[in-house]
């Protein structure tokens, strides 16, 4: 603020300067016309040019030049030993024109000089004169005080530069003390945007530390609940308090554990790597068939669906987008998969793949046992389940949904859900491409 006030004077001053130097100059000029006009009335009724002294300032040179340049009077010097001026610029014009003006170094007193002359009616020419440095001694009486008062308006300036900054920082730093309720005290509404931006990233990194923490909880839970039944059943089998019969069965159960944790496992570092934009998120995008990729996703699915008594079914168009084929085949499994675990004995699941408004989509559709309105904005969190009892006894981790969420992310698309209770799910993802 500062240097922009001293820029602003500064260039204030240069200016003022030029125009009043300019406009002083022009003033001085008519000044010194106008005491030649009066000189020139004052020549018609005298009888010689030497009465003119007595009209003479002294601050003015006054000079009468004849047709052939001959001065016939000085007031400065000796008219009898002064040059002819017939050459003079001034001079020349006069004779041709009645008056004439110009500046330059004088001959006679050595320093420039503003000349004007102008024709008498008997044919002679009068011309007064001022050296520059006498028009302009008044002005350069005044320049030192002009400065000092630059110096003094240059010495508030910071001053009130300092006195302003802190009335103005001073509100901000009482925003910086409170940033918990940055938003409620603005004092300057070119600041709300920014606490507003403020607030908002403080709620969102509270969420993420909520999220977290949660997401830690979950995990050890998770992982706690397949390893005490593998250690329980090892354990049992270690002191031979298992009978040769159980054994098989004890195996199957810590063999069906132990592949629970695998699952869990993986999806946790598939979640990881999505986080983070690593493994095949940062490989380059591809031309990926979205029904082909479908129609694989469900043929893994057939026998699980078969066993469970639901008919899967995938219809569309063949629709073509830019991705990643394995992470989109990952996508659509899970969504299918959660299709099938939350179905009913004779349900249907059906992926319909095709084009709407020229955007490609995915929509998965199940007669499933739906979900409750209050839990479908939480369905896609980590961990996150409707019915806890169902998803153990499916082998749900409670992380496929999170895994559709980041992928469709990575591939700029839109989630949509629709869902009632006992009637069905529809999740439609749909594609910006």
């Amino acid at each position: 603020m500062f240097f922009m006030g001293i820029a602003a004077m500064l260039l204030t001053v240069v200016m003022t300067v030029y125009i009043y130097h300019n406009a002083f100059a022009q003033q001085q000029k008519s000044d010194i016309q106008l005491y030649g006009r009066m000189l020139a009335n004052v020549c018609e009724s005298i009888d010689g040019y030497d009465e003119l002294d007595k009209y003479h300032d002294g601050q003015m040179r006054v000079t009468v030049v004849s047709p052939s340049g001959q001065v016939l009077y000085e007031s400065d010097a000796d008219a009898g030993k002064m040059s002819n001026h017939s050459d003079r610029s001034e001079i020349i014009e006069a004779f041709s024109s009645g008056t004439g003006e110009s500046t330059r170094q004088s001959d006679t007193m050595g320093y420039n000089t503003y000349y004007y002359a102008m024709l008498l009616p008997c044919g002679d020419v009068l011309r007064v004169a001022m050296d520059v440095e006498t028009m302009f001694q008044g002005y350069n009486n005044a320049f030192p005080g002009i400065v000092l008062v630059g110096c003094a308006v240059m010495v508030m300036s910071i001053v009130l530069s300092m006195m302003l900054t802190k009335s103005l920082v001073k509100p901000i730093e009482k925003m910086a003390e409170n940033l918990d309720d940055i938003d409620k005290e603005v004092p300057y509404k070119e600041l709300k945007p920014f606490a507003y931006a403020v607030k908002e990233y403080q709620l969102e990194k509270e969420q993420n530390a909520n999220m977290r923490q949660e997401f830690t909880a979950n995990v050890s839970h998770e992982l706690k609940t397949p390893l005490t039944s593998i250690s329980g059943y090892a354990e049992m089998i270690e002191n031979g308090m298992a009978k040769d019969t159980d054994i098989k069965v004890f195996a199957g159960k810590i063999h069906s554990e132990a592949k629970r944790l695998l699952t869990l496992i993986a999806d946790i570092l598939k979640l990881s790597e999505l986080d983070e934009g690593k493994s095949e998120v940062v490989a380059p995008k591809e031309p990926a068939e979205l029904l082909e990729i479908a129609k694989n996703a469900a043929n893994v699915l057939l026998f699980k669906a078969q066993e469970a008594g639901i008919e899967l079914t995938v219809k569309g168009e063949p629709t073509i987008i830019m991705g990643n084929k394995r992470l989109l085949e990952e996508m659509i499994y899970n969504l299918c998969d959660n299709a099938i675990k939350y179905n009913k004995p004779g349900g249907k699941v059906i992926v319909n793949v095709g084009r709407k408004n020229c955007h490609a989509e995915i929509c998965v559709c199940d007669t499933g046992i739906g979900i409750p309105k209050e839990h479908q904005e939480r369905i896609f969190e980590r961990f996150y389940r409707v019915d806890k009892s169902r998803s153990k006894a499916t082998g749900g981790t409670g992380l496929g949904l999170a895994i559709v969420k980041h992928v469709a992310m990575n591939h700029n698309a839109k989630i949509q859900l629709k869902s009632e209770p006992n009637k069905g799910t529809e999740i439609r993802i749909t594609f910006n491409s």
